[in-house]
């Protein structure tokens, strides 16, 4: 419940909170080059377009209020989280737009899993920005 709270009480625009304990997304969570601050990679631009910058936080015990805390000290401005060996938790206006949205951070992590020890082409610096700024999403150093 705390995680939960945490997502509805700094996010004034969430009207549904979704949860998952989704089998790609928990793998690379586990990777040791997983990278807390752009969790998702750069490979399609759906994910930015539904969940803007996904935030990997540490292992926290199922339940544990500090998750809580970390959400909170996010400060509302990120939409997504990855809880590392857990799953992802996705805010959206309603529980349609949460869903298809923690959809596509499956779906994401799933191609970053399959495309590990390859060397594909990303979207460049560029074209995130484009879609940065065409869809308004919110960005920078938060």
């Amino acid at each position: 419940m705390p995680l939960h709270s945490a997502f509805y009480d700094t996010r004034a625009r969430a009207g549904a909170v979704v949860h998952l304990h989704s089998c790609h997304a928990v793998a690379l969570s586990v990777l040791p080059d997983a990278v807390a601050e752009d969790f998702l990679p750069p490979i399609t631009p759906y994910a930015f377009m539904q969940l803007g910058r996904v935030r990997l936080l540490p292992y926290f015990r199922p339940g544990d209020p500090a998750i809580g805390d970390a959400v909170r000290g996010l400060a509302g401005k990120r939409s997504a989280v990855m809880l590392a060996n857990h799953g992802p938790v996705v805010a959206g206006r309603d529980v349609e737009a949460a869903c298809n949205a923690i959809e596509e951070l499956e779906a994401t992590a799933r191609l970053a899993l399959l495309l590990r020890g390859q060397t594909p082409n990303m979207l460049t610096p560029a074209q995130v920005d484009e879609l940065v700024k065409i869809h308004d999403i919110a960005w920078g150093d938060e």
